[in-house]
């Protein structure tokens, strides 16, 4: 019965007590809230100057705000971020493709060097490089539908001998209208046609050298893009390894980049003067193939 009374003495301590604590609080709150409304009552954010901007003239950037899915954010994350797609055939198939074009073309790799071509008619000539070049092309046009870009000059590198062979034929051509050209000794006193003939040879030359200078240089950016995007691209792919270690899913929303975003921002950068430059290539060797 002691025990009883005692515990029942505490009970009523223990609340009066907290009824003491809740009617202090609220004397303490109703005086600091009734402060806030006299007119003499000074605070620093009172003199800080706001300006309302509607959302038409300066919009809050979405992912301030939402979760937004990186397909709204850019799709080329796709081809970094996640599995993404094949950027370019394998060793294996572009040998291949090589083999394919030589056996369409009833060639083999002995003959595109060994091949005789004195014997061969000018139009011969002509018919045997109108093929080749298809074959070529071809190469360069399959690459670029499923990968949507040219091929680099490195991943053009296994159809050299036919790039070679390609050459021969058009030599061997040039020959054979140079020698169809050939004029008598008095003409060549004369010099006049011949000079010409030498000028128009002359700016020839001279602008196929200036595109393969050019062809040159823009592959030598072209190939220091390339490696610059994949180093990138290694730092991206490392950083989702790592999130969906963390986070237990692949990478969804704009915010889950934000610790990478100048890198993916500078991989994009780099696929546009990649894209610009692979363009220029073309135009470049849509009058030639080299």
């Amino acid at each position: 019965v002691f025990q009883s009374e005692v515990l029942s003495q505490r009970l009523k301590n223990s609340v009066a007590m907290s009824v003491a604590v809740k009617e202090l609080l609220g004397e303490s709150l109703t005086f600091y809230v009734s402060e806030l409304f006299k007119p003499d009552y000074v605070h620093p954010f009172m003199n800080i100057d706001v300006s309302v901007v509607s959302d038409s003239v300066k919009p809050i950037p979405p992912q301030w705000v939402n979760d937004v899915e990186l397909d709204e954010f850019g799709a080329e994350m796709g081809d970094v971020i996640g599995e993404g797609p094949v950027l370019s055939w394998s060793s294996e198939e572009r040998k291949q493709r090589y083999l394919s074009a030589l056996r369409r073309l009833e060639l083999n790799e002995e003959m595109l060097t060994s091949k005789r071509m004195t014997g061969m008619s000018k139009s011969e000539l002509g018919q045997e490089k109108k093929r080749v070049k298809a074959e070529l092309k071809r190469y360069d046009t399959d690459w670029k539908r499923q990968f949507k870009v040219l091929p680099n000059h490195s991943q053009k590198e296994v159809m050299r001998p036919l790039y070679l062979y390609y050459r021969r034929l058009k030599n061997q051509l040039a020959s054979a209208d140079s020698g169809a050209r050939d004029q008598d000794s008095d003409d060549d006193l004369l010099g006049r046609p011949g000079a010409a003939d030498s000028r128009s040879t002359g700016n020839k030359k001279s602008s196929r050298e200036k595109a393969e200078q050019q062809i040159g240089q823009l592959e030598a950016r072209a190939n220091s893009l390339q490696t610059e995007k994949g180093t990138i691209r290694g730092k991206l792919k490392e950083f989702q390894e790592n999130f969906v270690l963390q986070h237990h899913r692949k990478i969804r929303f704009h915010k889950d980049i934000l610790p990478i975003e100048k890198e993916y921002r500078a991989y994009k950068n780099i696929k546009e003067e990649l894209q610009k430059v692979e363009s220029q290539l073309r135009s470049l060797r849509g009058n030639a193939v080299l």
